[in-house]
């Protein structure tokens, strides 16, 4: 019989989500990359061991082994585990594109299965696609050193948090990237500023479908639960800075308000007079290249 906990987060991961466009995913790829902090880095300097193999929760398009192999992160393995398989089917043009010149080559060898291999040598790394809910995961999260989750513990429920710290066997590394904190700042002040963004946290821990996600309180959790457990945490931030100098910066610039805009126009709460003035205002500044923007992210390591 499934327990009471069982049956919240199998609500959360198989009643129908909000998924992520394939552009917003690739868009947001070279901020992550630009600012996720040197955590995992530093790490993997002090015990390459555990970094053998991987497993990515959540892992769109594979954007976290681009940054690994950007990074010079060597691994042996790693499984892709995403529930959405439009992001999955660009993984291997994505990661062919970003591999061009680099020396490297990226071997398909089924839909699911790959090998990442530098040209004139032998040796490839195992690559592994799974299309299907991260709530199986944590059945085989015990078969990995490393277990990443970039930019989406803001978006998960507690309960998955907490059974994922408590599933997790001694001497594993966890890895939380790009978690939002809640802080969004805005260099040309609105007068609604500060209401929109109260009003966007309320928004994330209801907007995902099934009510129960963490949103920005994600950070506190995860710091709170690794103490229980006695885990070795740590974080450093990891906020993107924006700003719309050029084309592509006000393109994502763009694009990131409308990740605001678009749940909150739904939203039975917020008052649409005052979003649809914030927006034109706050849109006026990037068409103008006067927008600068710090979206509050955090980066969190836990060795349990």
């Amino acid at each position: 019989m499934v327990g009471r906990e069982q049956q919240e987060i199998l609500k959360w991961c198989y009643m129908e989500q909000d998924k992520f466009s394939l552009s917003w995913i690739k868009a947001r790829e070279q901020y992550d990359l630009k600012y996720r902090s040197n955590l995992l880095k530093e790490q993997y300097k002090k015990d390459r061991s555990s970094f053998d193999r991987i497993i990515d929760l959540g892992s769109g398009n594979g954007s976290f082994l681009r940054y690994c192999h950007c990074k010079k992160i060597i691994f042996k393995e790693m499984l892709l585990i995403d529930y959405d398989s439009k992001l999955l089917r660009d993984f291997y043009a994505s990661t062919y594109s970003y591999l061009n010149g680099k020396g490297y080559s990226i071997l398909k060898e089924s839909p699911t299965k790959y090998k990442l291999k530098k040209i004139d040598i032998i040796k490839t790394k195992n690559i592994q696609l799974m299309n299907t809910d991260i709530l199986k995961s944590l059945n085989i999260i015990n078969n990995y050193d490393l277990i990443s989750l970039s930019a989406m513990s803001d978006i998960l429920p507690t309960l998955f948090i907490k059974k994922l710290l408590n599933k997790v066997d001694k001497n594993k590394v966890i890895y939380f990237s790009i978690c939002f904190d809640g802080n969004i700042k805005w260099a040309s002040s609105h007068k609604y500023d500060k209401y929109i963004l109260t009003m966007f946290n309320k928004n994330q821990e209801t907007n995902k479908s099934s009510g129960y996600a963490v949103g920005a309180k994600s950070i506190k959790l995860i710091r709170e639960h690794s103490m229980k457990k006695k885990y070795n945490f740590q974080i450093e931030d990891s906020s993107w800075q924006l700003n719309s100098y050029n084309e592509s910066s006000k393109y994502f610039q763009k694009m990131y308000l409308d990740t605001i805009y678009k749940p909150l126009k739904k939203d039975d709460i917020t008052d649409k007079d005052m979003l649809s003035e914030w927006r034109k205002v706050k849109l006026k500044d990037i068409v103008a290249g006067k927008s600068k923007i710090v979206v509050g992210h955090k980066d969190i390591l836990i060795l349990t």
